[in-house]
């Protein structure tokens, strides 16, 4: 949608989508870190505060029509996201060394 430059009334709603969706998803991967370890993982949590955080901002910039600020904050956040899935693909393989 950025790329296209599609309005910011729509780059907004899907914004708003995929934060609803996210936080949907940390929560339910909050949930079953939980179930199997019996011990909440602050520190993990944190992550996920952050990472919805930012998502808010970058929705903050798609309202101002801040197509610099926005582009920045769509890589950071791309980053962040890549980073997180990253991270759990590779937890079951420690995991599974140990």
């Amino acid at each position: 949608m950025y790329l296209e430059k599609k309005s910011s009334e729509r780059l907004v709603e899907a914004l708003d989508r995929l934060i609803e969706c996210t936080g949907a998803s940390f929560r339910e991967e909050e949930a079953l870190m939980e179930c199997l370890s019996s011990i909440p993982d602050p520190v993990h949590r944190a992550g996920h505060n952050e990472v919805l955080a930012q998502m808010v901002l970058l929705r903050d910039y798609a309202i101002e029509s801040d197509r610099r600020r926005l582009l920045a904050q769509l890589i950071h956040v791309d980053r962040q996201l890549t980073t997180h899935l990253s991270d759990a693909l590779e937890a079951p393989e420690r995991e599974h060394q140990h």
